[in-house]
């Protein structure tokens, strides 16, 4: 294929992805005055200098300009929860779906204009959890590669690989002074999202579920984790959401009408002014739990999907909220396939809580705020076999001050 045709083929790439980003809205002509008046000239123009008089212009990937357009028109939004993802980057997610790899344990995005990847929170138990990483904390090498030049899927395939390998990253956190580097070993990481345990305090007996996401199985494992602790004939509920970032809207309303049974979920608007009041689905409700105290724990992690479980369970008073406030991430975004392999993360719309609370960028604050202790990062070479591939729930009675006192407001009737 000649550089000229292969110039008119981006073209026409180009020109279909804008085109698929605007499909769906409600006037076509608008879109299509929009690109002709805005957007073909210039990008016809640069294309064109760049396959003719550019110097290097034998060495063009054509492709990664694609993907360097597309992004720019989803960055020039300014929105934090529009995204583009490359054909790579799409590949990656469905690993992350697929349910097991070896690895560290953590769910990561990429910060672009800082060229680091951000952790967006570690998983209970694995590697990255027990060296002490947390949100925001940003990892700028991988065995000594900067981030900035192995580039998102470069770094993730370096982090992954066969478990009881050694890797090595390179971490900064805000407040520090330099970067830290840490040595880890990748385990064996099977995304069970929602885990449970019965254990006592003093006689009462709780059910503790820690859920790491709102994924396709996570209905299902919520439904077992239920179960299991009914047999127990328990006193009270935690329901743990630290560190959740969300996921699917329909498993959050799966599972909030799980503890929830004739009220409002949430309220959702829509880019049209329409809106949707969703209400529990009946047949999911648990009826044990009409009868028990129930307390949610939160931090700054839980995003999206967990802010709307928290939502709906606070302002319907059916749980106590503890810990501390949380995200504020109100989009409901729209996955938009293109041509070229790349996906688009569109919001379109914003949710609202039972009481028309708008948390969007503001978060939820907690009934009672406590913080727990910080952590301090460190090697984790050697390490015991934690139950990150079973349902049991990992629980920390002698550090974790946001579930003792959990167990406390628990023991006082859930007040």
């Amino acid at each position: 294929m000649n550089k000229r045709f292969k110039s008119f083929i981006v073209i026409l790439l180009i020109t279909t992805s804008f085109v698929l980003l605007w499909a769906n809205t409600n006037n076509q002509k608008d879109v299509e005055k929009l690109y002709l008046d805005k957007f073909q000239n210039p990008i016809y123009t640069l294309l064109y200098y760049i396959n003719n008089i550019y110097y290097e212009k034998d060495k063009v990937d054509y492709d990664k300009v694609l993907d360097s357009t597309l992004k720019g028109l989803v960055d020039g939004l300014n929105d934090p929860f529009a995204w583009y993802l490359d054909s790579q980057q799409v590949t990656e997610s469905k690993i992350e779906e697929s349910g097991e790899y070896g690895g560290l344990g953590i769910l990561v995005s990429y910060d672009s204009k800082l060229n680091a990847i951000r952790i967006v929170s570690p998983m209970i138990g694995t590697p990255a959890y027990e060296a002490g990483l947390q949100a925001d904390d940003l990892i700028i090498s991988v065995d000594g590669s900067p981030v900035s030049q192995t580039g998102y899927i470069g770094a993730i395939n370096m982090m992954r690989g066969k478990p009881g390998t050694k890797v090595q990253i390179e971490v900064f956190r805000d407040g520090w002074d330099e970067p830290k580097k840490i040595t880890l070993v990748r385990e064996k990481i099977e995304t069970v999202t929602a885990k449970y345990k019965v254990f006592e305090s003093d006689n009462f007996k709780i059910g503790y579920i820690k859920l790491t996401n709102f994924g396709e199985k996570s209905a299902s494992e919520m439904q077992r984790a239920l179960k299991a602790v009914e047999k127990d004939n328990v006193n009270g509920i935690i329901l743990d959401l630290r560190n959740n970032p969300g996921g699917f809207l329909n498993v959050a309303i799966d599972i909030a009408s799980m503890f929830i049974k004739d009220k409002t979920i949430v309220t959702v608007r829509y880019f049209d002014g329409s809106q949707e009041v969703i209400k529990p689905k009946t047949y999911e409700h648990f009826d044990f739990l009409d009868k028990l105290p129930i307390v949610l724990l939160v931090n700054k992690s839980s995003a999206s999907a967990s802010e709307i479980l928290t939502g709906a369970l606070k302002d319907n008073k059916i749980a106590t909220v503890i810990g501390k406030t949380t995200y504020g991430k109100a989009a409901v975004q729209r996955p938009i396939p293109l041509d070229n392999g790349g996906e688009v993360w569109l919001p379109i719309g914003h949710y609202f809580t039972p009481s028309g609370k708008d948390i969007h960028l503001k978060g939820i604050k907690p009934d009672i705020e406590i913080d727990n202790p910080k952590k301090e990062v460190k090697n984790v070479e050697q390490m015991e076999a934690k139950n990150t591939t079973t349902y049991e729930a990992v629980i920390d009675l002698n550090n974790d001050t946001q579930l003792l006192k959990a167990i406390e407001v628990l023991k006082m009737g859930g007040k």
